[in-house]
């Protein structure tokens, strides 16, 4: 059984507006100008939170508050245009599919299913540490019974290039999320895809899964 595990902001839905008007309430003065963010889609999460001047542990206490927040605005997410022909079409194909993510897995189960999308996906694996999806594959691999060779990730940035090599999973990065084309290319993932009618093109003819 070959099997897709999907990461969810950025990637399957377009959060980041929201987020930037979350973090804007939260953190009063922040600069997230569209200049800045600009600036931010081309480095990685850790030089990001490095810049923002905000420690470690009170950005950990600011994500768990964004999540709440985020509960309320759910029916402001949608997802990015032509995924949900994806979803779909691979699923008609034969593909499980997953979503692992460091969103709540109530706030991605609601998404889902307001989209018309939830019952496609056989697995949701929510609430994972900013850096930890890679231990969260394992977990993924078990629970819905595939090996690594039968399985691609998709995801949005720089931290998903580097959960994949560590989890030893090839990785689909997409352009049109959080990080951009630049320095995605930089960290050299195994596919690279600009648009979701590309990302199922390159899942199904060239990723070699199965």
């Amino acid at each position: 059984m070959k099997h897709v595990i999907f990461d969810f902001d950025g990637t399957l839905v377009n959060s980041l507006p929201v987020a930037v008007s979350i973090a804007e309430e939260m953190v009063p003065g922040i600069d997230l100008s569209d200049k800045q963010l600009a600036q931010f889609r081309e480095m990685p999460a850790r030089e990001i939170i490095k810049a923002s001047g905000i420690p470690y542990w009170k950005l950990l206490r600011l994500l768990i508050k964004g999540k709440k927040i985020l509960g309320a605005h759910l029916d402001e997410l949608k997802v990015f245009p032509g995924i949900e022909k994806v979803v779909k079409d691979l699923h008609k194909q034969g593909f499980q599919l997953s979503v692992v993510s460091s969103n709540s897995q109530e706030n991605i189960h609601k998404v889902l299913k307001s989209q018309g999308i939830d019952a496609y996906f056989s697995g949701v694996y929510g609430n994972v540490g900013l850096f930890a999806k890679s231990r969260v594959f394992k977990l993924i691999l078990k629970d819905q019974k595939v090996l690594a060779s039968q399985c691609v990730y998709v995801g949005d940035e720089v931290r998903d290039i580097e959960s994949s090599r560590k989890g030893g999973l090839p990785i689909v990065s997409v352009t049109w999320g959080y990080n951009g084309k630049k320095i995605l290319s930089s960290y050299e993932p195994t596919y690279m895809a600009d648009t979701p009618q590309q990302l199922y093109k390159i899942i199904t003819e060239q990723v070699h899964i199965g």
